[in-house]
């Protein structure tokens, strides 16, 4: 029996959500406007229904504190005194007088309570009667008549005095009632906003603190908690919604970038680069090309689909490319038949990227584009574009940088004992890199390292502890930073860091960084465990001096006054520290 009552009950509970839900849904899409118009309308509708009742009652009770019948009450009682008084003098005449100054009273009595006739009419007609011989049956007459009307009016004073009473309780708790009311819509007001309003904004204002702040490792790691959720459509949900796909594409490039840089190759970036476009972005056709400035030659290196032809006169001749020779977007659909040697004109639009660094092109980004696309379908295609174009912005200089570091393996640019890059590769690119840093209007961070008492470790272990001890503090240095940046061995023991495009300011928490790995780091040599430390200078170009050498001067400086302060510490350069008018 109470298992069929729990069915029946859970039976017509799941009839009344689906009943319930749809008004649920449809109350949490509803704008806030009317969302917040409800919640204070409801408490002003449901106070001022009260109010009415409140003041209907005290209307009620004031008029009824008007029909009690004191003055009605109060003559008959004096009324009844008086026969008291006279049943001992007996002067009847004296009585009557009395009491025929209570007729006019009477009479008004007859209109309100025709009930009470027959007692006053009695009245009126003994005391209208002209003798004035005491008579003891009028007496008797006249007192029992008004008893009778005293007991209608006490009884009816009684009455009214109880539903007084009454109303006055229920006005008491009208006011607790009011209070409560506001409570409880004060309460639901503020876990709305809370809810609806408040909370949701804290976690948007998380998130793009996040994104300004620039925590990628965040992003990549946990994907999960990138996006959030929230119930409703309305203002907060639609800005939630494009948060949540801002967040999405930003980590899709923070993932992408994340990748590419840890790509051997430029290859394997373009292949990247391509693959994301294709399969992330929904382009079905496009091809990448290489530019070779040197040689004004282009090769594709990503090709979509095997049955993509590409003019072969370009490949040998890259000028013949209109957004390589310009360096500016090409497209036909703004400017139909603008490429005279794009192979696919009847089938294709198109769309050329050109990729820019330090002034020149570097490749060419080639997007195909069905002509019977519907203009919806164009609209999201100018969408996808400029997604396309930030992907670009992320991959060029990391396809830049390994095309530098791709052309130097193929020269004598590597210290031979350390393998990082030597000052013959430090002069060739420093000008072209000093280039680009002012181009980007970016800063290039400076790092001098030199490892304290270096000299000893070789007298008292020998010169191969010595080339241990360089071989891992190179390999430390250099797979703490990033891929982008450049380490040198500058000579000896000391080596030269560049930290490409960083924040100002941001050179020393790398240095401190660099600093305490080398400090904890156990060196094993071939007579045991040692340790070493290292002493870090600091500048950066064009911060403290728009000459890329004198930048590096300063680092030095910096270097040597922090083997002063007593070595293994970080010294940002500072302008006292430099007295020389040359460097």
């Amino acid at each position: 029996m109470e298992k069929n009552i729990i069915k029946d009950f859970s039976k017509t509970w799941t009839r009344l959500k689906f009943k319930i839900y749809p008004i649920y849904r449809w109350f949490l899409n509803l704008s806030l406007y009317w969302k917040v118009g409800f919640i204070i309308g409801s408490c002003f509708f449901i106070n001022l229904f009260i109010a009415f009742y409140f003041y209907f009652l005290l209307y009620k009770t004031t008029n009824l504190q008007k029909q009690v019948p004191y003055e009605y009450e109060l003559l008959t009682t004096k009324a009844l005194i008086y026969i008291n008084q006279q049943k001992t003098s007996r002067n009847f005449f004296t009585l009557k007088e009395n009491l025929k100054k209570f007729l006019p009273v009477l009479d008004k009595a007859i209109y309100e309570y025709p009930q009470l006739e027959s007692h006053i009419r009695e009245i009126r007609n003994i005391l209208s009667q002209k003798t004035s011989s005491y008579d003891l049956n009028d007496l008797k007459t006249l007192e029992k008549d008004f008893l009778e009307i005293n007991k209608f009016f006490n009884n009816r004073r009684i009455t009214f005095e109880k539903r007084i009473e009454k109303y006055r309780k229920i006005l008491n708790y009208l006011k607790y009632i009011m209070f409560f009311v506001m409570i409880v819509f004060l309460t639901w007001g503020t876990w709305a906003f809370y809810y609806m309003v408040k909370k949701p904004l804290d976690r948007i204002s998380e998130r793009l603190d996040n994104l300004m702040e620039e925590k990628e490792d965040f992003w990549i790691e946990d994907a999960q908690s990138c996006i959030f959720e929230y119930p409703a459509q309305d203002e907060i949900g639609k800005l939630i919604t494009k948060v949540n796909e801002i967040i999405k594409n930003f980590r899709t490039l923070a993932l992408f970038k994340h990748t590419i840089e840890n790509d051997e190759t430029p290859d394997l970036v373009y292949e990247r680069l391509g693959y994301y476009l294709q399969h992330i972005l929904n382009i079905d056709s496009v091809i990448i090309y290489e530019v070779s400035n040197s040689q004004n030659t282009m090769r594709p290196v990503y090709v979509s689909r095997e049955d993509l032809d590409y003019p072969s006169e370009k490949l040998f001749n890259a000028n013949r490319c209109r957004a390589k020779r310009t360096g500016q977007t090409v497209t036909s659909l703004e400017f139909p038949d603008i490429c005279k040697i794009f192979p696919f004109k009847d089938e294709f639009d198109y769309y050329c990227i050109p990729m820019m660094y330090g002034g020149q092109c570097i490749g060419i980004i080639e997007i195909h584009i069905p002509k019977n696309k519907s203009l919806e379908e164009k609209n999201q295609l100018k969408e996808k574009l400029r997604k396309v174009k930030a992907f670009i912005k992320e991959a060029i200089p990391v396809i830049e940088a390994k095309r530098y570091a791709q052309s130097l393996k193929e020269q004598s640019f590597k210290d031979a004992l350390t393998g990082l890059y030597n000052r013959h590769f430090l002069e060739a690119t420093l000008e072209n890199l000093v280039a680009q840093v002012l181009r980007r209007r970016t800063t290039l961070g400076i790092l001098m390292c030199d490892l304290d008492y270096f000299k000893s470790v070789n007298d008292k272990y020998g010169h191969d502890a010595g080339d241990i001890i360089l071989k891992e503090t190179a390999r430390l240095l250099a797979s703490n930073v990033r891929k982008s940046d450049i380490v040198v061995r500058f000579g000896g023991e000391e080596f030269l860091i560049l930290l490409v495009d960083v924040k100002e300011g941001e050179s020393v928490k790398i240095a401190e960084k660099l600093r305490k790995i080398i400090e904890t780091t156990d060196f094993k040599i071939p007579q045991g465990v040692i340790k070493r430390t290292i002493s870090i200078g600091v500048s950066e170009f064009p911060v403290d001096t728009s000459a890329i050498w004198e930048a590096i001067k300063y680092a030095d400086v910096a270097l040597y006054k922090a083997k002063e302060l007593g070595r293994n510490r970080v010294v940002r350069f500072k302008k006292e520290f430099w007295t020389d008018e040359n460097y």
